[in-house]
């Protein structure tokens, strides 16, 4: 048996205990000092002397076996092949281990070999993120007791990007566009949407007619709740336009047989490169939306209900390029009332005549 500290990303001690019974090892947060870890480490010991273990009346499985459960449970959510992609990292690091056999410092040594793979901070934090959840939900399965990320610090992450197009560069962008992504590009510019929201739009979804504020009914979200995302003029005549031509699909932008789009990624990139745009991504279309919508006046949080995000911490990032917008108005106002001598210290009032007086 035996206890030792770790510090925290914040600085601060955690002290950790750990021992071995049976063949099955222990390790996990005692407390914040030595004394605590002693102690919390000695009543574990006891309740698995005593056959009360936390995992003595669980089903317990490997990690393999309960990703698959877990992505067979989540198919129909909006996350599912993002939650693919991070569970095969977290089976890669994982594999052959039962659920109740990985410990927070388990936890923090897979930090460290994403680390050394040389993979950003937040796409580790997505992982732990992803690891966090699939335990929370073993829990309430019956195939865990606890989750060994609870105590695990993420990773510090820089800003959110905030990469978005003048309006020059997005009607170039638009002009460079073939055909049938231009209602797409036109779309994420207009909305705000997101690219996979925009793809599987049905005509069910468009509320144009008969309604006096037009609207997109949207249904299959990141966070799984509804949001109703309105419509300025250009987008109901963009729409119109795409329903008298499209007479034998469900879906908004159609792609083969009829059938919905599934990807734009080659004719957007293709798009790019004839307009010149740099390190862009489709995402940030939605940030172009977001940037000129506070800049053109639009305020917090509207712009988090058009969004869909679920609190005003994910729209910070804008507010200040309303501040930004309003000081290049004001500077158009400079010189028309007042001519101020570089090294003077008095104004000449200027009459809007244009006569000078002093």
């Amino acid at each position: 048996m035996s206890v030792f500290s770790k510090k925290r990303n914040d600085n601060s001690t955690a002290w950790y205990y750990r021992f071995q019974y049976n063949g099955r090892r222990y390790c996990e947060v005692g407390g914040t000092t030595k004394t605590e870890a002693i102690r919390a480490q000695e009543k574990r010991r006891a309740e698995v002397l005593s056959g009360d273990s936390d995992f003595t009346k669980t089903k317990d499985i490997t990690i393999a076996e309960f990703s698959e459960k877990f992505l067979q449970r989540r198919e129909d959510h909006a996350s599912h092949n993002r939650d693919v992609i991070l569970v095969n990292h977290l089976v890669r690091r994982f594999k052959g281990r039962m659920l109740s056999s990985i410990y927070c410092e388990d936890v923090e040594d897979y930090k460290s070999w994403r680390k050394a793979q040389e993979v950003s901070n937040a796409t580790v934090n997505r992982e732990l993120a992803c690891l966090k959840r699939m335990y929370n939900l073993g829990i309430k399965w019956g195939n865990a007791k606890r989750n060994p990320v609870v105590g695990v610090d993420f990773l510090k992450e820089p800003p959110g990007r905030t990469r978005f197009l003048s309006i020059d560069e997005s009607q170039n962008l638009i002009a460079c566009c073939i055909d049938h992504l231009k209602p797409i590009v036109m779309t994420a510019l207009n909305t705000g949407m997101r690219l996979e929201e925009i793809l599987s739009l049905t005509w069910t979804q468009v509320h144009i007619e008969a309604v006096i504020d037009p609207y997109l009914e949207i249904l299959k979200t990141k966070n799984n709740k509804a949001r109703f995302v309105p419509l300025n003029n250009d987008m109901v005549e963009l729409l119109r336009e795409l329903k008298s031509n499209n007479t034998d699909s469900r879906y908004v932008f159609k792609g083969t047989r009829s059938g919905r789009l599934h990807s734009v990624r080659n004719i957007f990139e293709t798009a790019l490169k004839r307009a010149g745009i740099l390190d862009f991504r489709f995402h940030d279309l939605r940030h172009t939306f977001a940037s000129h919508f506070i800049m053109t006046g639009g305020d917090p949080i509207t712009l988090k209900e058009i969004l869909g995000h679920s609190s005003l911490k994910m729209v910070e990032r804008y507010p200040h390029l309303a501040e930004a917008h309003k000081r290049r108005q004001i500077n158009n106002l400079t010189g028309l009332f007042t001519e101020c001598h570089l090294y003077g210290t008095s104004a000449k009032v200027v009459k809007m005549g244009g006569n000078v007086s002093s």
